[in-house]
């Protein structure tokens, strides 16, 4: 009965959507592709298909495939990455090139969802931390594919919502062969919203885990200050945190990454009436495999996807955004890979745990506002010892929670090997 009714539903709003896509550039972008793409053209045989929303989950994705390949053998095989947005595929598309299968998620309807894997197979479908789609997972379910949530979370904005809908989620959770939560909170909620207990395990929050960065250990450190992931409503306060620190020290290097690409026009509109500007994109192109860029540059603005992580190894101290305003955060984890200190603000719901965490170990510092932002870039530029103890803690959290990704792939193959058989 629920299958039906959410069909009806789902069939009924697919009109709105399309009508929406129309006016959205970010829908529209791959609108075409969620309806009409199919693997079938180039058909995958026992193939581990990831599904990966956005940047973020991208990411641990990519970190994933690479574990899998080097250190699973005997999962060698074909891989399909599916996302939600455009940027999470096309970063997806840079780093892989050729060597796998990455399209956009179809819609959650079961004709595009058929036609979208119609002649391929596949031995496990794993969605990174929460996407619940009923129709796909049904589907999986339909098709005995594995259904595996991993770095499973549900956050504080969600949480509320799924709660009022238990009755119906736990038809759907019923198909998922296990959740591997990255904390026991997080398992606890899914427990909550309908999951069976038994099938819900904490393995920790593989966003701890990367491979190459940590082998990463002698690299300078200057004075360049990185805004990472910075958010539309953040701007206007880091503007003037940049007025601020260029008026005290003028030498410093500054980098300036936006979470959306599409504000990187507006950004070099307002910068430019003050500094000398560059865009990475051009930086790139320009210096080759340099990352350091022309000294003529006082600002760069970060115009691509899947570069931060360079960016962040060479910045004395780094920001990460989404916290000045009420977004719930960005990933404040990626620049202690490279012992590089993290400041964050106050909005932080998304990343609790690890801000608590990072907090706790001296590994960063949380800010109220763009004033004590200011403040404290400065007191940790001048400050170089401090700043290096601060990054060698987050290192330490780092190393401490490698382990997480290998029990995590560990409770993946079980239940691969559980479904051959």
């Amino acid at each position: 009965m629920w299958k039906v009714i959410y069909n009806i539903l789902v069939n009924a709003v697919l009109p709105l959507f399309i009508i929406l896509s129309i006016f959205k550039k970010k829908l529209r972008k791959n609108l075409h592709e969620r309806l009409f793409n199919t693997t079938g053209v180039n058909p995958l045989k026992n193939a581990i298909w990831i599904h990966a929303a956005s940047i973020g989950e991208a990411i641990i994705a990519e970190s994933l495939i690479n574990f899998l390949k080097k250190y699973k053998k005997g999962l060698n095989g074909d891989f399909l990455i599916t996302t939600n947005t455009f940027y999470a595929r096309d970063m997806l598309l840079k780093k892989f090139s050729n060597s796998l299968c990455v399209s956009s998620l179809p819609l959650d309807l079961t004709f595009t969802i058929d036609h979208f894997i119609d002649g391929s197979t596949f031995k496990a479908f794993i969605i990174i931390e929460t996407e619940i789609w009923p129709n796909l997972i049904w589907t999986a379910k339909k098709r005995s594919i594995p259904v595996i949530i991993v770095n499973g979370r549900i956050s504080d904005k969600t949480f509320p919502i799924y709660q009022r809908f238990t009755f119906f989620l736990r038809h759907v959770l019923s198909c998922i062969d296990i959740v591997l939560a990255q904390s026991e909170e997080h398992r606890k909620r899914y427990i909550s919203i309908g999951m069976d207990p038994d099938r819900v395990i904490t393995t920790g929050n593989i966003k701890y885990y990367r491979e190459t960065p940590l082998m990463n250990v002698s690299t300078e450190k200057k004075d360049t200050i990185t805004f990472g992931s910075v958010k539309e409503k953040e701007l206007e306060a880091i503007y003037s945190v940049i007025k601020r620190l260029k008026d005290t020290i003028p030498h410093l290097k500054i980098y300036i990454a936006p979470r959306e690409l599409h504000l990187t026009d507006s950004m070099e509109e307002e910068l430019k009436k003050h500094y000398r500007i560059q865009r990475y994109s051009v930086m790139k192109k320009e210096d080759g495999d340099r990352q350091t860029g022309p000294e003529s540059a006082e600002i760069v603005i970060v115009d691509t996807t899947g570069d931060l992580l360079d960016i962040y190894e060479k910045s004395g101290v780094a920001f990460v955004g989404g916290s000045l305003a009420p977004y719930g955060g960005q990933n404040i984890l990626e620049p202690l890979f490279f012992a590089t200190p993290v400041i964050f603000g106050p909005f932080i719901e998304n990343f609790r745990e690890i801000a608590d965490m990072v907090l706790k170990k001296k590994a960063g510092i949380m800010v109220k506002n763009h004033e004590d932002l200011y403040e404290k870039i400065k007191y940790l530029l001048e400050n170089k010892e401090m700043a290096r103890e601060m990054g060698e803690r987050g290192r330490d959290i780092i190393k401490l929670h490698r382990g997480y990704m290998e029990k995590t792939v560990e409770k993946i193959c079980k239940i691969i090997e559980r479904g051959h058989e």
